[in-house]
């Protein structure tokens, strides 16, 4: 059960077929619906006596079809300056979940017409788009977290919750003639971003024991093959000064390692070598953070096993590279999995370490872990960044609950260094993830970020955390990691300590899509680019 596949959709025109116990309608206007003739009179039906029958999901008995059932799942109206993608991928997830509620195994998603797209010309409204957002939220529900897969009910358990390693056996896609796509091309596409969101989810929601950084590495090891491969280590402390000290607290068990992915897209004769992108990105993989010395406390530990997010997003994009091989395209991926425990051999605050790159780090804050384990790993990528053609430097974490503070549960934090800034990469990675409901805030690095790391002191040139400037951290989520040099390199990091996904909860694997809606849809189907 550790590595089954998520369920293949399977395509029909025929909404009364057999084939399926449940028929969910995902639609803006129930009006927009009349059309689909099965249905016809038990909408108006609803919509007639139910003077609500307009928003939320409902549960209505239709007697055209063979199971009886239809869910109806409204997305509202969709023409507000604050509607996005989210509005269908959340109408779809909530419609599945209260067939899978209901009892269906074998629900038929329908997405119906949405009148605003003939109003509003928004990428996200394009019907190619919408389809896969709808398939996505659909996904979305059906995922079984890893250890309920793997779980074995011992015999005499007194456990009340029911235990299923799978909540649907079929999921069917409804084509129709009310959306000219490729509906064939779009469920296999959805499939494949799910295989990479279930494989983040698997290691970022699992617990620290079953995703420790041994159990990650074997894990991935029977998860990617061919074209993508796979290297691991110890966290050396030759190579990552930074991130061994954080290493050194713990025990063989939880030892740390670092996971080098490479992906080499084939490369059209057409095309120029130097046009292709080499993208390098760089996952933060704690795999529990206690805060080390400078412990958490009052509560504020749980949920500390998704701070390895970053680096399962990684894992998880890597996945989708295995599935569909994108051409014209180069990945460089680096995992940095350690835990950041207490114990006699925890690193603690007033230590200097020299880092990879040579400069001095003072540790004034041991909770401040995910940029020492990341820092020395981003600099390995940038030396190889130097060496190639058209790169892009990008960092993932759960780095700081400031970026939550700055724009609430949600939403991911995009810093771009002045390269990318003037390449425009923070709009269009945000742009690429709103297509499929991943939201992006952008921030600025100001010359604040970087005076609060400096130290006034001989012995090191920089500290590890912001100190307070006035008595206060006035800026938290913009520290900055890399500067112009001769070469400028354009490098992003994105904060996904509040888009990660609820805790307790399924995790939302942001952001792989952004990823794959940026660096693979565009060859794959028609798909829209960011307006300048």
């Amino acid at each position: 059960m550790t590595h089954r596949e998520s369920i293949r959709p399977v395509v029909t025109s025929d909404l009364c077929s057999q084939d399926f116990d449940s028929v969910v309608l995902v639609v803006e206007d129930v009006s927009d619906a009349f059309s689909f003739t099965p249905l016809f009179e038990t909408l108006q039906e609803a919509s007639q006596v139910n003077q609500k029958f307009s928003s939320d999901v409902h549960t209505l008995t239709c007697r055209s079809l063979p199971s009886k059932r239809l869910v109806v799942s409204f997305t509202g109206h969709l023409d507000q300056d604050i509607d996005d993608a989210r509005r269908i991928t959340e109408a779809s997830t909530k419609g599945i979940s209260q067939a899978i509620k209901i009892g269906s195994k074998r629900p038929l998603l329908l997405l119906g017409p949405l009148k605003t797209a003939k109003k509003l010309e928004h990428s996200w409204l394009e019907p190619s788009v919408s389809c896969l957002a709808s398939l996505l939220g659909a996904f979305h529900a059906l995922y079984v977290p890893l250890e309920v897969r793997e779980f074995d009910r011992p015999e005499g358990s007194t456990c009340t919750k029911p235990i299923q390693s799978q909540k649907a056996e079929v999921l069917g896609w409804f084509s129709g003639t009310h959306y000219a796509v490729d509906h064939e091309k779009i469920t296999g596409l959805a499939w494949c971003l799910e295989e990479g969101l279930r494989v983040a989810r698997d290691i970022g929601g699992s617990d620290p024991e079953r995703m420790s950084a041994k159990n990650i590495v074997t894990y991935l090891q029977k998860e990617l093959t061919e074209p993508v491969q796979m290297t691991d280590c110890p966290v050396d402390r030759g190579l990552y000064p930074l991130a061994a000290i954080v290493d050194r607290g713990n025990n063989e068990r939880h030892r740390g390692h670092v996971v080098h992915l490479e992906y080499n897209g084939s490369t059209e004769s057409q095309i120029d070598p130097q046009q292709i992108v080499n993208l390098f990105l760089v996952g933060k993989g704690v795999t529990y953070d206690t805060g080390g010395s400078d412990l958490k406390v009052g509560g504020i530990m749980a949920t500390m096993h998704r701070d390895k997010c970053g680096a399962a997003a990684v894992a998880g994009f890597f996945k989708i590279l295995n599935l569909l091989k994108p051409k014209n395209l180069k990945v460089h991926g680096t995992l940095g999995l350690v835990r950041n425990s207490i114990g006699e051999n925890a690193y603690v605050s007033d230590e200097i370490v020299t880092s990879r790159a040579g400069v001095r780090v003072r540790v004034n804050n041991t909770d401040a872990e995910g940029r020492m384990v990341m820092t020395d790993l981003l600099c390995e990528a940038k030396e190889k960044a130097l060496k190639v053609s058209n790169p892009r430097l990008l960092t993932i974490a759960t780095l700081t609950g400031h970026v939550g503070l700055c724009y609430g549960l949600g939403y991911t934090g995009i810093v771009c260094n002045g390269p990318a800034k003037e390449l425009r990469e923070d709009y269009d990675y945000q742009f690429a993830g709103s297509l499929l409901g991943e939201m992006h805030e952008i921030s600025t690095l100001r010359r604040e970020d970087y005076d609060a790391h400096k130290t006034d002191e001989e012995y090191s040139d920089l500290l590890n955390s912001a100190r307070l400037i006035g008595g206060k951290r006035s800026r938290g989520h913009q520290s900055p990691h890399l500067k112009n040099t001769e070469k400028p390199l354009a490098y992003t990091h994105m904060d996904i300590a509040s888009s990660n996904g609820p805790c307790p909860g399924i995790p939302t694997g942001t952001p792989i899509l952004t990823l794959a809606s940026r660096y693979i849809l565009p060859e794959q189907m028609k798909w829209p680019n960011r307006k300048v």
